[in-house]
């Protein structure tokens, strides 16, 4: 190893050299990635500026087609179109501005020519058939064309459907038609392609369906309307079924290429954009050849400064540092080495310098450390033995000596000296550490010594050595702690407890007795550590989490030496979980020291489990008072309120807390005194509590409320609580007839509320007696909703099915409902699974065949960990409230149309009034008159009816309340001058407004000109029934002045008469007027109604 190198060895000079040509390297690798970089990002930029360009043409074309797509659609829905009148769309075809001046042509399905707008209408003879079958709806391919300055066109069909054609329109239909405008494509497209602006050296073109070139750029005319190479760009993009493309192909003058296409929307067409293919390959290139030439002209300079600069630095200064290296390893004197300002090689120099030091330093210290170990081994209480391989003692410590009486056996055997070490355990031991190389302990009687000695026995690869001490006082104490032991583990299997013993610090259980192992049904782990105890008991806190080794309690009072407490639920041997209450004690010897544990553990399970369920009573009661649309609360013994769910701040705008505090804000001040008697006298006798008062509303208001409480006993009827709830009864107190039934569903409801809020409060069985005395249907089931659980009877009442049959067919609550529901409602119970609340109106359908509506809300019923445990509901017949909705909205429709007629004729009287009252300077006043009197006339028939119900009234009705007015006079021989005979005749109400108004036109005529204008004139009408089935009104005037003849001018009431009234009484109507000199008769026929008569009979 101190040899001189071989002279052919490289030296450092050319490592160095090498070194620095690899230190190159990177900046090499750097350079070409950056090259590679700028070249990706060149390709990248070309690639993207292609898939661009051809994007926008793509869309700048479909944008064209769909314009003309739309000026056709417009064009199709023409009403002269679909008239068929071609004369007038041809007009319209010849006047609409079409893109690109497209030629329309109308066409039937059979290719006859109907319209042209580039020939004149009617087409000329010989041209009502085309040349060929017209193309189907869309955009065509390219098409020849006999225009030498068009040679090419595209046709683009819409197809023209007609409405039916006959009587109501349920006709035949007419045939469709197809329109097609046709326009050439370089005119359409080319001026796309150049707004383009591609770049010089690339190509874009457009083919269609069946791959013929549109059109191109830069434009060559003569590849117009030629095919597509079969292996070319086209063909391939023809072939894929993608929507865009990008492939690298050859030119038509075999250019290498490579091509970005894009199908046009809409359309069988394709635009391709091609760039040379050296624009994209030449890239790199083009970036690596600066880098190439600047890397050879640093690395020739580089090599050149970097020979010198070595050999003088580097080279001759290792040199040195090699000669002092030999003299090291020769252990010869370290010559000097001059310092080289090279931080390595100088340091280097200085560590060969200091483990020259250090070596001699170590030899000094070796001598004192053997010094030491002598002192050591001559102070122990151990007897300290060493032997060679071949069993002879080298060495023994003074101890030894001692027990040897003193002889010296250096380089004897060990049985000479220490008769009976090589036998027995104790020589096994000493040939089992030989043999094997392992160390051997060993603690048996010497019966040499008459002694229990303890012995050690450790191997080497010179020989062994034996370390033994008298260990005859601790055995005996060990054999009295074992019997201490027994006798405690006797009295501890007899405790009612579990108990366990650790000793300090280690925490290591010594023993555990036979209670323990019953309670946890399995051996007990006598667990090594505190550290075990993690792993050897599972155990868990109240909110699920594991119990840490260092949390139990044993580990508190062995690491803190005071008592620790806690309760813990454990898994049992059999896999089953109980409660264990655990509490850990400090064992301290005389000198207060902890010397150990004792933990005792005690089984809770049944009282937790106890308390769980009260626990989860009080939970239900909580979360159906949360629910309920009442408001619920609670109250001490004393009467102090202690609880109410959230629907008093609903109602009140006052929150829970505040609410006990404000009772005189919220109560009414004259319901106030005697509510506080009643519950005084309540709270006194332990009796049911009830009142009705009146809360304020936030708005200001007052609502009218039922108050309801009861008391729940203990054991000893002692009352423990005070369960109450409010129901809010305005809607009741303000429509108690109409609404009785509903009143009686509401009253029992709060009735259960308040039983089933005290039994909540009590225990299961009461929750229970609320849920079988709520009208409304209460259920739970299990957290998946599949298997139902409670359902109370209002569920047979509603359904009209047995609770039994869903708890078997848990599927049936769904096939009860509506089909037209179910998918809904099944849809909204799915989602539900996830956070449990539900919310759903539907129709049920009972056996008996009755519909009823049904308002269902669910709601997750959570335990103390918030998990949901189950789920709960409310299920409510809403039947009633919606047919109150439907009549609601029925009446408002019935209202609404009824003034819009009403407003109508009002229009119509006050028109036709002011057209006759002329201009003169009485119109004015006659005007007010005649239209008030005609309002009055109308008035008193809408009073009519609505004291019907607007059914409609009888004729004898109508009569009297139209002539109203002229019933109070008598003629002079005491006879009534206004007679009305007939039989039950009735009107619907349309009828009964129009021969009001007729009425009252023939007697304010008569008082005018006619009969009623003189004191002897009367007025007779009589209305009877003919074969027809019809009604004849005949109004006749007697003793009048003479009538002149037909008025030759025509008032609002002959207008009236004659064409108003007619189309009010309805089809068949007619109204007849003979102007007789003796006086002046009128007769009115119509149709009467039948059904509301039948009802106004039964009602």
């Amino acid at each position: 190893m101190t040899g001189r190198a071989p002279p052919r060895s490289p030296t450092v000079r050319l490592h160095l050299m090498m070194l620095a040509l690899a230190a190159l390297l990177p900046a090499w690798g750097l350079g070409f990635h950056v090259a590679g970089q700028v070249a990706d990002a060149e390709r990248a930029r070309l690639v993207a500026q292609a898939r661009e360009t051809v994007q926008d043409l793509a869309f700048s074309l479909e944008r064209e087609i769909l314009n003309m797509r739309g000026e056709l659609a417009a064009l199709a829905a023409s009403p002269a179109l679909r008239e068929r009148d071609l004369a007038t769309f041809f007009a319209e075809a010849r006047a609409l501005p079409l893109q690109r001046d497209a030629q329309l042509r109308l066409t039937d399905r059979q290719g006859t020519l109907l319209a042209d707008t580039g020939q004149p209408f009617p087409p000329p003879e010989g041209h009502g058939a085309m040349r060929q079958p017209p193309h189907a709806p869309g955009i065509s391919n390219l098409i020849p064309s006999a225009n030498p300055a068009r040679p090419f066109r595209i046709d683009l069909t819409q197809e023209v459907r007609s409405p039916p054609q006959g009587d109501g329109g349920n006709g035949t239909a007419a045939p469709a038609l197809l329109l097609t405008a046709s326009t050439d494509p370089a005119r359409l497209w080319a001026a796309h392609l150049k707004r383009a602006n591609l770049p010089e050296t690339w190509i874009a073109a457009l083919y269609d369906g069946d791959g013929r070139q549109v059109t191109r750029m830069p434009p060559r005319p003569e590849l117009v309307g030629a095919l597509r190479p079969e292996d070319g760009a086209v063909a391939q993009a023809m072939s894929s079924s993608a929507l865009r493309g990008w492939a690298r192909n050859q030119s038509a003058d075999e250019e290498p290429l490579y091509t970005v296409w894009q199908r046009v929307g809409g359309t069988p067409w394709m635009v391709l954009v091609a760039m040379p293919a050296d624009m994209l390959d030449g890239a790199l290139w083009r970036a690596l050849a600066p880098v190439l030439v600047a890397g050879a002209l640093l690395l020739a300079g580089f090599t050149a400064m970097l020979a010198f600069w070595t050999d003088r630095r580097i080279a001759v200064p290792l040199a040195r540092l090699g000669r002092m290296a030999q003299a090291f390893g020769t252990g010869a004197a370290l010559p000097g080495f001059p310092a080289t300002r090279l931080r390595e090689i100088d340091a280097a120099a200085e560590a060969l310098q200091a483990a020259g030091q250090e070596r001699e330093r170590l030899e000094a210290e070796r001598i004192a450390l053997t010094a030491r170990l002598q002192t050591v081994l001559e102070s122990t209480t151990d007897c300290v033995l060493v032997l060679d391989g071949g069993g002879l003692l080298r060495y023994l410590n003074g101890r030894a000596a001692l027990l040897a009486g003193g002889q010296q056996g250096i380089g004897r055997p060990l049985a000479e000296t220490f008769p009976g070490w090589d036998a027995g355990p104790f020589g096994a031991a000493c040939q089992a550490a030989a043999r094997q190389g392992l160390s051997q302990s060993v603690t048996a009687f010497h019966p040499a010594l008459g002694r229990w000695i303890s012995a050690d026995v450790y191997p080497s690869s010179e020989g062994i050595t034996l370390f033994f001490r008298d260990v005859s006082d601790e055995r005996a104490a060990q054999v009295a702690l074992r019997e201490s032991e027994a006798r405690l583990k006797a009295v501890l299997d007899n405790v009612s407890v579990g108990v366990l013993l650790a000793e300090a610090p280690s925490g290591r259980l010594l023993l555990g007795n036979r209670r323990l192992a019953e309670m946890l049904r399995g051996p007990i782990s006598l667990s090594r550590g505190i550290e075990d105890y993690g792993q050897d008991w599972e155990a868990y806190h109240a909110d699920g989490s594991r119990v840490a080794s260092e949390d139990f309690p044993l580990s508190r009072a062995l690491r803190d030496g005071v008592p620790a407490s806690g309760e813990y639920q454990f898994r049992a041997g059999d896999g089953s979980f109980i409660w264990i209450r655990v509490s850990g004690a400090p064992v301290r010897d005389a000198r207060a020291q902890v010397t150990g544990a004792v933990v005792a553990l005690t089984d809770i399970d049944a009282e937790r489990r106890a308390a769980a369920k009260l626990q989860d009573s009080e939970l239900r009661f909580r979360i159906l008072a949360e629910a309920i649309p009442q408001i619920v609360w609670s109250a001490t013994p004393d009467g102090q309120i202690d609880y109410i769910n959230p629907r008093l701040q609903d109602f009140t705008g006052l929150t829970p807390a505040r609410a006990p505090g404000a009772l005189g804000q919220l109560v009414h001040p004259a319901d106030q005194r005697s509510t506080f008697r009643r519950w005084q006298r309540a709270l006194r006798r332990a009796r049911p509590f009830a009142a009705e008062l009146r809360l304020k509303r936030p708005e200001g208001g007052w609502r009218w409320c039922v108050v309801r409480a009861l008391p729940a006993f203990d054991q000893e009827r002692q009352v423990t609580r005070w369960i109450g709830a409010v129901t809010d009864v305005s809607e009741l107190a303000e429509a108690r007839e109409a609404l009785s039934r509903q009143v009686a569903a509401q009253a029992a409801s709060r009735e259960a509320a308040v039983q089933a809020a005290a039994a909540l409060a009590a225990s299961e069985s009461r929750f229970r007696r609320f849920a079988e005395a709520s009208p409304d249907v209460m259920w739970m089931r299990d957290p998946a909703g599949t298997q139902p659980e409670f359902v109370s009877p209002a569920f047979e009442r509603i359904w009209g099915i047995a609770r039994e049959r869903l708890v078997e067919n848990p599927g049936l609550w769904l096939e009860s409902i509506h089909p037209a529901d179910r998918d809904r409602v099944a849809a909204a119970w799915a989602q539900a699974a996830r956070d449990g609340n539900f919310d759903a109106e539907y129709r049920i359908l009972r056996p008996d065949g009755v519909m009823r509506w049904i308002r269902d809300i669910g709601f997750p019923m959570l335990d103390a960990q918030g998990t949901m445990v189950r789920r709960g509901g409310l299920a409510r017949d809403v039947s009633a409230a919606k047919a109150s909705e439907a009549r609601q909205l029925l009446l408002l429709g019935e209202l609404n149309h009824r003034v819009k007629n009403t407003l109508a004729t009002v229009h119509s009287l006050a028109l036709q009034t002011a057209r006759t009252a002329g201009s003169a300077a009485d119109a004015m006043p006659r005007f007010l008159n005649d239209f008030q009197a005609r309002l009055l006339t109308l008035s008193r028939g809408h009073d009519l009816l609505t004291a019907r119900t607007w059914r409609g009234a009888s004729m004898e009705d109508i009569a009297r309340a139209a002539l109203a007015p002229w019933q109070v006079e008598d003629g002079p021989d005491g006879t009534a001058r206004l007679s009305l005979t007939g039989p039950s005749v009735w009107l619907a109400p349309r009828q009964a407004l129009g021969l009001a108004l007729a009425m009252h036109e023939l007697a304010t005529n008569a008082t005018k000109h006619g009969a009623l204008s003189c004191a002897e004139g009367r007025v007779v009408v009589t209305w009877h029934g003919t074969t027809e089935g019809l009604v004849r009104l005949d109004w006749r005037e007697e003793n009048g002045p003479p009538v002149k003849g037909v008025p030759s001018r025509r008032g609002f009431g002959s207008r009236m008469l004659e064409r108003g009234l007619p189309a009010e009484l309805g089809p068949g109507s007619a109204v007849e007027l003979d102007y007789a000199a003796d006086g002046f008769r009128a007769s009115i026929r119509f149709r009467p109604v039948s059904g509301p008569q039948v009802e106004e009979e039964t009602a």
